[in-house]
């Protein structure tokens, strides 16, 4: 059976909590999905990005846990 997981975020500045909590996200499915928050999602939600929204997503769609990457 293939369980499908996801989760999200900003990815701003990208750094070891953000790699273990794909790392345990991955743990828990067989196919990863994960949602980056555009720029403008940050902003409203009152967050100014450090990277640009083409950065992160590129770090995130790298990263191994990490089977399919998504804007939010």
């Amino acid at each position: 059976m293939k369980i499908i997981g996801y989760t999200a975020g900003t990815f701003d500045m990208l750094h070891a909590g953000h790699l273990n909590l794909l790392k345990n996200a991955k743990s828990m499915c067989n196919y990863l999905v994960v949602g980056v928050s555009t720029d403008e999602s940050a902003q409203k939600k009152g967050k100014k990005t450090v990277m640009p929204f083409a950065h992160r997503i590129d770090l995130v769609r790298s990263l191994r846990y990490v089977d399919s990457v998504i804007p939010q």
